[in-house]
């Protein structure tokens, strides 16, 4: 298939699941571009350079204008369509004027793009949708956490107009079967390409727990540092960065420099802060104005590397987080995640060796980017072409 992955930024360095899965995809033989909205903010150094990208906000007014004139005598009833329906997108979020995905529309249908799929069903979903329309196509949309939980802005129609929507947790896929019970729904799990993450030492056997994420009320982080005061011989060490950085810097210091917020660090980096850890803690919580986390990446990755796992029961946790490599405390419950973190680092050497490894086969059976990926692909190639216009 010819693949247009349309993202609302690329390549963003949180959104490495992108990344792999587009990886995985041309593994399997498809073209993919990307088009994005804008530029990402900090970029993930590893995306590969060889694909073609369009970004839409480096399209010039002249541009705009020749490719509208274009669709327009080319899809006249469908631009009049987008055109009434603006309206009623925009009472929900911001929708591009017809002139700017204009450029993005002709290039889909001079370079011959068969499927449009969209990452998080926010803004490039939106487009998504109407560059389908626009040119005829099929289109798909990944719905990820905060698209679905936080700012659900025409999700509705987003995911009811798709041919298919995916997403990677049986907590997210039970809830958009409730809310959207007409989308053509499919769990596909954010994947792990497990040969990246191979230990090259054995576990160290410390005290060290590592946390991996957005600086944000949802991962709970705030929750850790106060279990951590409970554990004076332990030592934390925090990778991300984010709007609560001054709050969780200050709580920090009250544990006597056992606490460390690393900022943001690349895959490469990130794959080393594992491979120095003994337990990665994910105290997710639901946040007060409803965002959530779904299955994050990081927990199958830190899975992989043989690390045990202790993370709030919410969410898609409980999915992938068990016995024997994980453990499950009450999600805002700083006592009980302490004492689940102290019964994590008690265990022997040899018992958490074992563990780990049952968690790596784990994400091997379940997780693995390519199966998973593989079996998104084939959603897409049964797909019904619609005429290519």
């Amino acid at each position: 298939m010819r693949l247009l992955f349309v993202l609302d930024q690329w390549p963003e360095l949180s959104e490495t699941f992108v990344v792999n899965e587009l990886q995985a995809l041309r593994r399997l033989g498809h073209e993919v571009r990307v088009q994005a909205a804008q530029p990402a903010a900090h970029r993930n150094p590893e995306a590969p350079g060889d694909v073609g990208v369009h970004v839409l906000a480096q399209d010039d007014r002249a541009t705009g204008l020749r490719d509208l004139l274009w669709l327009v005598r080319h899809r006249p009833l469908a631009c009049a369509r987008d055109l009434a329906r603006r309206r009623r997108w925009g009472r929900e979020e911001w929708a591009r004027p017809l002139r700017a995905l204009a450029p993005a529309a002709r290039r889909i249908v001079e370079h011959g793009d068969e499927h449009l799929h969209a990452h998080f069903a926010a803004g490039a979903a939106l487009d998504a949708m109407r560059l389908a329309a626009l040119t005829g196509r099929t289109f798909s949309v990944t719905a990820h956490a905060y698209d679905i939980f936080l700012t659900p802005t025409n999700l509705h129609e987003k995911l009811r107009c798709a041919d298919a929507v995916f997403s990677g947790c049986d907590y997210n896929v039970d809830y958009l079967r409730r809310t959207v019970p007409e989308a053509n729904l499919h769990k596909i799990v954010m994947g792990v390409d497990v040969s990246a993450f191979e230990r090259s030492a054995p576990l160290p056997q410390g005290r060290r727990v590592l946390a991996i994420g957005r600086l944000v009320e949802k991962k709970g982080f705030d929750v850790l540092i106060d279990a951590l005061a409970l554990l004076p011989d332990v030592t934390l060490r925090i990778v991300g960065d984010g709007p609560l950085r001054a709050q969780l810097q200050a709580q920090a210091a009250r544990c006597d420099g056992r606490v460390e917020l690393l900022g943001s660090r690349a895959p490469a980096q990130v794959r080393a802060e594992l491979e120095g850890a003994d337990v990665l803690a994910m105290p997710c919580v639901v946040a007060r104005n409803g965002d959530r986390d779904s299955m994050p990446v990081v927990v199958k990755e830190a899975m992989a590397m043989g690390l045990l796992v202790v993370a709030g029961d919410e969410v898609g946790l409980p999915e992938c987080v068990m016995a024997p490599w994980g453990l499950l405390a009450p999600p805002g419950d700083a006592p009980a995640l302490a004492a689940q973190l102290r019964a994590a680092l008690a265990l022997d050497p040899r018992e958490r060796e074992v563990a780990g490894a049952a968690g790596r086969a784990w994400v091997e059976a379940y997780t693995d980017v390519d199966g998973e990926t593989a079996r998104m692909a084939a959603v897409l190639e049964r797909l019904p072409r619609r005429p290519m216009h």
